[in-house]
């Protein structure tokens, strides 16, 4: 049976002037499914089944906890795919917008359009340079 203790510290320093307090909390949980031998004899000495029930107990315990582990992997996986397929699409739609952009900014060039097609080319080539600096990959693009 799942048991909590909770340990607290509180350190007091002193520097001059200046009082600083620190406190910390930590919790240490024993989430064992059976409670200890000495409950355990206290119970069978009140029933002499306890132990026969406290058996079915775990497994239905230690099933539900395995089930639910297995849901939250299942969840993490489905998680992580469509953090991959976003990244991609992203990366397919900024290609897509950066060629069709190119292409355009050649077309008005060609067509004798060039200030035209220099400043729609420069601003797809810019946009494409800033969304790949902001994509959710780059640790450094902020």
């Amino acid at each position: 049976m799942a048991k909590g203790v909770l340990q607290h510290q509180k350190q007091i320093s002193k520097k001059g002037d200046i009082t600083t307090v620190a406190q910390t909390e930590q919790m240490l949980v024993d989430d064992s499914l059976l409670p200890t031998a000495e409950e355990l004899s206290k119970l069978k000495e009140l029933d002499p089944d306890i132990m026969s029930w406290m058996k079915e107990r775990c497994v239905i315990e230690q099933n539900a906890r395995i089930d639910f582990n297995k849901n939250q992997m299942m969840l993490a996986k489905k998680d992580v795919g469509w953090f991959h397929f976003n990244n991609l699409m992203s990366m397919l739609l900024v290609f897509f917008v950066a060629i069709t952009g190119l292409g355009l900014s050649c077309f008005l060039i060609v067509n004798n359009y060039k200030l035209e097609g220099s400043i729609f080319g420069l601003t797809g080539l810019a946009v494409m340079i800033y969304s790949m600096r902001k994509s959710p990959n780059n640790k450094n693009g902020k």
